[in-house]
């Protein structure tokens, strides 16, 4: 059975009191860059520790609970249950929108217009010539939140992209949406730096472009589905669920069919976008 180094990541006291049993307190109550969010405490763990070939290692916010509905005895039991059967395992929140849309930056760009562009000019400055527009992922190669527990092969192809996405804007450069441009998040009132999402999806664009062995907790059937975009009735349900089957039988076939159906799908979802 692998060692499971469940980190969860504190602030201050109150959050300190958030951390769930058999989750290990990550302090990072010094919060000396505030504008990364949680990827500054991750990068910063893998900087200074040695990580075990042999052992699952994750980093969660405060609200992991909040937004999942996963309790830490679940996520472990996971673990213990999946055993070496998986390099990752998923626990994101959000299915429906991960189901819905072709992949999580046609998402982002609902809530943050202008990040599909950015994080195309950062793949570009990099040399890795994925098309972020085309690009297909299912609920099985996809994450938001960095809500996922891995193995050391996974975080450190986390880590080098990590150090190439911090470089690329600590550096700066010219861009149609500006480096340091900021983005609404949920609402208008709410403003955070774009590159807070960029790296969210840092873990996507491993999963779905990496040979790895993933598996996903899946809550499609009974998590609240997120009203301020899908109607909340069982027919939107199966209609997202079978979105999400459609992409994955495309990844795992590439025959069009498969996504030719995804679309014709979709478009019967009842959809909103949601106000600002």
């Amino acid at each position: 059975m692998k060692k499971a180094c469940v980190y969860q990541i504190y602030y201050d006291d109150a959050s300190f009191q958030k951390v769930l049993p058999g989750f290990i307190p990550l302090d990072n109550s010094k919060n000396e860059r505030p504008d990364w969010f949680e990827l500054w405490v991750i990068l910063n763990f893998l900087r200074n520790n040695t990580l075990e070939d042999d052992a699952w290692y994750g980093f969660v916010s405060p609200k992991f609970m909040d937004k999942t509905g996963f309790t830490s005895e679940y996520v472990l039991s996971t673990l213990n249950h999946v055993g070496d059967d998986a390099d990752v395992v998923l626990f994101s929140p959000a299915w429906d929108q991960l189901s819905y849309f072709l992949n999580p930056w046609e998402q982002g760009e609902v809530w943050h217009p202008g990040l599909l562009a950015l994080s195309q000019e950062f793949l570009k400055s990099i040399e890795m010539d994925i098309d972020l527009s085309t690009l297909v992922t299912d609920t099985t190669c996809s994450i938001f939140s960095n809500y996922m527990v891995a193995n050391k092969r996974f975080w450190m192809l986390w880590r080098e992209l990590a150090e190439q996405c911090f470089a690329f804007f600590e550096r700066g450069a010219d861009s149609q949406v500006g480096f340091q441009a900021d983005t609404s998040y949920g609402m208008t009132s709410n403003r955070y730096p774009m590159k807070t999402f960029v790296q969210e999806r840092l873990a996507t664009l491993i999963l779905a472009t990496e040979d790895l062995k993933i598996v996903c907790a899946d809550r499609s059937a009974n998590a609240p589905l997120f009203t301020r975009m899908f109607a909340d009735n069982f027919h939107t349900r199966r209609l997202l669920q079978t979105c999400d089957l459609m992409k994955r039988m495309y990844r795992q076939t590439q025959d069009q069919a498969y996504l030719d159906m995804y679309w014709r799908l979709r478009g019967q979802v009842s959809y909103n976008t949601p106000a600002m």
